[in-house]
């Protein structure tokens, strides 16, 4: 391919927000092999990462699609506004990967496929709609918890202490929502949209968002008189989570930009990971 080519096509892919796509396409895999305590049945795994990799591209096509005026405004180098990918073949891109997600689905079982859907269902809402709303953190709160849920009734591991992760999940995925929102908070403001970090504020949605993963942290250690934690793969996991709250904390305190914000974001991600992987170990 000639490199004008190449570099256009790169510019291209872009599309499906490459870099959490796959984050999350390694998350399933990781936790798989977390909830079976060693190597999943191949096949079905290969279905579960495919699923989880034809949503997530579904997700950041839709995410483009519809945010295609905003980005013309504040990010006129995303694909769609940089002209790169049209309106309209986005638009069938977005479907064929919904198409393909929940065909593959389908051979996961009823519960699999509920969740999966579920889950893919909460990123189309949130970037169609609910993104501009007081309800954007909703997607959030319940697609976080949804994936650990999905991977362990899928490989049949399912067990009754998973419950706990619907509050967990929902302290991490108000957190993320609001650290992710931070950066764009004001550009976003200014062309319109009010979603929940942006009636709060800057200031008042960084400390929410802190506030959320330490309730986070608070809850994961409230229950570990009564669920018989394993302290080899806890306590390296809330120790985790507490220095990367206090990193992104710190990062904020020493330069007050956008990059900070950034920063901050990604060391809540990785904390929310490792913390939310050892909480599983220590629980299942």
């Amino acid at each position: 391919m000639p490199p004008g080519r190449t570099r256009t096509f790169l510019r291209a892919a872009r599309v499906i927000h490459p870099f959490p796509t796959l984050v999350n396409v390694a998350a399933t895999a990781g936790l798989a092999f977390v909830a079976v305590r060693g190597a999943p049945d191949a096949p079905l795994l290969l279905r579960m990462l495919a699923v989880m990799l034809c949503a997530q591209c579904a997700i950041g096509v839709a995410n483009d699609y519809f945010d295609r005026d905003l980005d013309a405004a504040a990010k006129p180098w995303k694909p769609i506004a940089a002209g790169v990918v049209s309106p309209a073949a986005a638009a069938a891109l977005a479907l064929g990967f919904v198409v393909v997600a929940t065909a593959l689905a389908a051979t996961l079982g009823i519960g699999g496929f509920a969740l999966a859907m579920l889950g893919m269902i909460c990123g189309l809402a949130y970037d169609a709609r609910l993104k501009r709303t007081i309800l954007s953190a909703v997607p959030y709160m319940i697609a976080i918890p949804t994936l650990p849920l999905w991977v362990w009734l899928t490989l049949g591991a399912w067990h009754m202490v998973l419950w706990w992760l619907l509050p967990l999940g929902a302290f991490i995925g108000l957190a993320l929502h609001l650290a992710n929102t931070l950066p764009d908070i004001a550009s976003d403001a200014d062309n319109g949209v009010a979603g929940l970090p942006h009636r709060l504020g800057a200031r008042t949605a960084r400390l929410a968002a802190w506030a959320s993963f330490g309730g986070a942290l608070a809850l994961s250690a409230i229950l570990a008189p009564f669920l018989d934690y394993d302290l080899r793969s806890y306590a390296p996991a809330i120790l985790t989570g507490a220095a990367g709250l206090v990193a992104s904390i710190g990062v904020f305190a020493v330069r007050r930009d956008e990059l900070a914000l950034q920063l901050g974001f990604g060391v809540l991600s990785v904390a929310s990971a490792v913390l939310a992987v050892g909480w599983l170990a220590a629980v299942t």
